[in-house]
């Protein structure tokens, strides 16, 4: 039994088995949380390398700490040394290692069956972690998530598990990701269901929060225990009163990270624009802007790397009005740049910190007026604003208060993400994250996709014709064809091969064998579709032509295939077999009382 054959009978048995699924759930969490870890790591040391910091937002554009390089040079040098290393690495090996990686992750487990190739996985960490490491304004979610993703969905196809496996392990990978990076268990296995998968069921959620926990538990256990962000202990005090300017921060909070989404495909609409009059291949596209990002940070280096730092001084009340608001605006301009050079790394984190940032600056705007401290609106409105660009609600009220551990702010947190959540929805359709799908032709929640055919033209769902008839094929000859074929009606082509017609069994019927007819002259249908004609024409078609069948033209008028009454109800019955098998499904339990019943 060769190697490939013994992984598909292990496959078949895990796939069969709740429990021995929940083991995979778990081993994908534990090395997601490794990467997770390891990426953490390659961010610190590329950091260091570049700066002689493992941390440079917070030092004010110093010289290098270990080479004593000027400011200028290293913040020029950095940027421009990880473009020459990740552009040509990201466009030879995985192009969909580029940008922020989520959407990329939602079209593979809705639209392509969880297929994401192991290799993204490599690449991304080595691309996002140059990227950040080097200045990109850029957050450390978004790849580890495509990298959870991937490493879940390698494993369950390494297993040879069915497609609908394959997704839930891609689904397990992501929540394993947000998970180990934000120290959010629960929060991951909501962001997998409400993001990624968009479906809610008891079996999923438990296999996604398998996979949280234990990445978050192997997180936890080698960088330690706390708060990913850590914020005073005053900040987890509020007031009822407060409720009002919690309700008017929402709205405006989920204004700032719409605004930011919108910004971010601004930026690269501009640089698409400008990159196309530039004679260069497209790896290099991160080479020839990093110069430009590099001034950026020469100008403002507190946008260095993620900004973590910044992000919890200001939320510690350490900055005035003027560089909160300013910091907002640089951090949504400098991770729209980053992204759209050819960057690799998330925009949550840069979300995040944009709200902080404008809830600061609300709460120190209306300090005289509230008991609440400005940090408070600041942690509030970080929530808000991921809703409002994202829109998932359940997922930004689990994300601030589990990676900041300010349980206590869980009331107007909701209130305020559920208004920001719904500024969003008004003003928008699209999310940030499936924003970027939209504009470039996919469709994540098409209704026609889960209909029988769904959407794509019949030359990409028919079959082959069963048989041709031509003015040569004897009447007696035809019916032989239709017997072999088994279908009641076949197409008649000319000279040319062009259709003419179709000829049915009641043709060959009605006609008297003495009379000697040819079999144009027994046309009674001409009913056809075309290669390009959507489903729903074909379809329609097909029930008013009363035929079993219809031929398929190419745009010479050609048949180059068929589509038929019986193809559509092998669909049907093969849709139907399916749902019998998950349904069919049972548990160790059930099975054990099976076989022990007297």
């Amino acid at each position: 039994m060769s190697a490939a054959d013994s992984r598909r009978r292990i496959g078949a048995r895990i796939g069969g088995h709740r429990s021995l699924i929940g083991l995979v759930a778990a081993a994908v969490g534990v090395l997601v949380g490794l990467a997770s870890v390891l990426f953490t790591l390659m961010i610190e040391g590329w950091t260091w390398v570049s700066t002689g910091y493992e941390e440079y937002s917070t030092r004010g554009g110093a010289p290098h700490g270990v080479l004593a390089i000027p400011s200028w040079a290293l913040l020029l040098a950095a940027p421009l040394v990880a473009a020459a290393v990740y552009g040509p690495l990201v466009h030879r090996f995985a192009p969909s290692a580029r940008g922020h990686g989520i959407p990329e992750v939602m079209l593979a487990v809705r639209r392509k069956e969880g297929a994401i190739p192991g290799r993204v996985a490599v690449v991304k960490l080595i691309a996002s972690s140059l990227t950040i490491g080097s200045g990109g304004s850029a957050g450390r979610e978004g790849p580890i998530v495509q990298v959870g993703a991937a490493l879940g969905s390698s494993i369950a196809r390494f297993l040879g598990l069915d497609a609908r496996r394959v997704v839930l392990l891609a689904a397990c990978g992501a929540a394993g990701g947000i998970a180990a990076t934000f120290h959010a268990p629960l929060a991951g296995a909501v962001f997998a269901l409400e993001v990624i998968l968009t479906r809610f069921t008891a079996e999923t959620f438990g296999y996604v929060v398998i996979s949280s926990v234990a990445a978050s538990i192997i997180a936890r256990a080698l960088q330690g225990d706390s708060s990913v962000v850590r914020v005073a202990a005053d900040l987890e005090a509020w007031t009822l009163t407060d409720m009002w300017w919690v309700a008017l921060l929402g709205v405006l909070a989920g204004l700032v990270g719409l605004g930011f989404s919108k910004l971010l495909y601004l930026i690269e609409d501009g640089l698409d624009a400008v990159w196309s009059k530039i004679p260069a291949p497209e790896w290099a596209r991160p080479i020839v802007f990093a110069p430009l990002l590099g001034l950026g940070l020469i100008c403002f280096p507190q946008m260095y790397g993620s900004g973590t730092p910044i992000e919890e001084a200001a939320l510690d009340g350490r900055y005035a009005l003027g560089f909160l608001i300013l910091a907002m605006l640089g951090r949504a301009l400098y991770t729209s740049f980053t992204i759209g050079m050819g960057g690799s790394g998330g925009v949550f984190a840069p979300t995040l910190f944009i709200g902080a940032m404008a809830g600061t600056a609300f709460g120190t705007l209306i300090d005289p007026l509230t008991a609440s401290a400005p940090g408070v609106f600041g942690v509030i409105a970080m929530g808000a604003a991921f809703a409002g660009a994202a829109r998932a609600p359940m997922t930004a009220v689990l994300i601030i208060v589990e990676m900041t551990g300010t349980y206590s702010l869980i009331l107007p947190m909701m209130l305020a993400v559920v208004l920001a959540t719904g500024v969003s929805r008004f003003l928008t359709r699209g999310t940030i994250y499936t924003e970027k799908l939209r504009r470039r032709g996919d469709v994540l929640a098409d209704p026609v996709e889960a209909t029988l055919v769904g959407s794509k033209p019949v030359k990409q769902w028919m079959e082959g014709l069963p048989a041709l008839l031509t003015p040569t094929t004897p009447p007696a000859g035809a019916a032989a064809l239709m017997r072999t074929s088994g279908s009641a009606e076949l197409p008649l082509v000319d000279a040319e091969g062009r259709f003419t017609g179709l000829v049915s069994a009641l043709d060959l019927l009605s006609a008297h064998p003495s009379q000697g007819r040819a079999l144009a002259e027994l046309v009674s249908l001409k009913v056809s579709v075309n290669a390009e004609d959507s489903p729903h024409l074909v379809l329609s078609r097909l029930l008013t032509s009363g035929t079993s069948g219809v031929p398929v033209l190419d745009a010479e008028g050609r048949p180059v295939g068929w589509v038929s009454e019986r193809s559509l109800v092998a669909r049907l019955e093969e849709e139907q077999k399916r749902a019998l098998a998950a349904r069919a499904e049972s548990s160790w339990g059930s099975r054990w009382k099976q076989r022990h019943a007297r």
